[in-house]
């Protein structure tokens, strides 16, 4: 897999902590793919994006709509060259449509698929997810139908164009929060089963849920609070839904009383759903995720060590891909393996078509 891009380098790279022209972003999104750049804006540099495109089963880009036919890069442009290609388009609002040459980017799209009033805080104040929530949404829902157009390809010959958008991607991710709304009319239900929320323990905080009556039968017992069970007021969610406040009051006096582990060993035994609210350094020594090995510690020339999470299901594992790439890393290396010789790379590089990392 390789990544291209023009002279200033993807804007990845500098988001965020950024030493050396890599982010955090840039290294968890390039780490195995080697990385080439050239300028596109040059017909030398239009004529290598080509090339490369001819040797390739996939090209995928993220430019506004039109701007790929303005480059001889659309998808007949990039099928005439190497049939039966895949083109997977990936913009902010969609390819057409009245919004469709707006820039974008996560924070806009956040808030303008109702991501961000969905997430509202207590004083109903709209509030942004804190990462990039679309874009990584995006990045899956692609990788979903880049593998069904792949699968499409390698049994018939056939190539597609793939019309992605931020904003329906967002859309699709938030199907239940949205419907739910439509139910209601548009009136937020804080709480669609009570318990569930944050408590505060002796020395760290807790997430409860209680899916059932069942569960909350149970969570009084473990509470030592067995009369709960047969209040009226909390007997069934619905009820409890009405004296939400009421039941989360009486939780936070109760779980102060002990420790962290101690309520998650005790309600877990009892069969009500209870974990940690763990930082990222927490998770990282969680005895779970070491023991699965989910988060090992790889080295990268900017950072040193860091935790790099495993990806789902992925038989290839990050120490046995090579770190992400610097700005241009493999430029003449993809370049010869394009069919260019040595005095064209020279010429390319002389020129700043192309660059080259040192």
């Amino acid at each position: 897999m390789l990544k291209v891009e023009p002279p200033q380098g993807d804007w990845g790279r500098v988001m965020g902590v950024a030493p050396e022209g890599h982010s955090s972003l840039s290294v968890s999104a390039n780490w195995g793919k080697r990385a080439i750049c050239l300028d596109a804006r040059k017909p030398e540099g239009k004529a290598i994006l080509k090339q490369l495109a001819r040797g390739s089963d996939v090209v995928l880009e993220s430019f506004r709509p039109g701007v790929l036919a303005k480059m001889d890069m659309s998808y007949p442009d990039l099928e005439s060259v190497r049939p039966g290609i895949i083109l997977g388009s990936i913009s902010g609002f969609g390819s057409a449509g009245p919004h469709a040459k707006r820039p974008s980017s996560d924070s806009i799209l956040q808030g303008s698929t109702g991501m961000a009033v969905m997430n509202e805080t207590d004083d109903r104040v709209p509030k942004r997810v804190g990462m990039l929530a679309v874009d990584m949404i995006a990045g899956l829902y692609a990788g979903f139908a880049l593998s069904t157009a792949i699968h499409e390809q390698r049994a018939t010959g056939q190539g597609r164009h793939l019309d992605l958008s931020l904003l329906g991607s967002a859309s699709a991710f938030q199907a239940m929060p949205l419907i739910e709304s439509h139910l209601q009319g548009g009136v937020r239900n804080k709480h669609v089963t009570v318990p569930s929320g944050n408590f505060a323990t002796s020395d760290g905080m807790i997430s409860v849920v209680c899916l059932r009556n069942e569960m909350f039968v149970a969570l009084a017992q473990a509470v030592e609070r067995p009369e709960w069970a047969t209040d009226p007021r909390f007997a069934e969610n619905e009820s409890r839904q009405i004296n939400a406040e009421e039941v989360h009051r009486m939780l936070a006096e109760v779980f102060v009383q002990r420790t962290r582990d101690d309520w998650i060993e005790r309600l877990n035994e009892a069969g009500v759903l209870c974990g940690p609210l763990n930082s990222y350094q927490e998770l990282q020594q969680d005895p779970q995720v070491r023991f699965l090995d989910l988060m090992p510690m790889l080295a990268h020339g900017a950072f040193g060590n860091i935790p790099m999470p495993r990806f789902p299901g992925a038989d290839l594992k990050a120490e046995d891909l090579s770190p992400a790439p610097n700005l241009g890393q493999h430029t003449c290396e993809l370049l010869r393996e394009a069919g260019y010789g040595q005095s064209e790379i020279d010429a390319f590089l002389m020129s700043e078509v192309c660059i080259q990392a040192r």
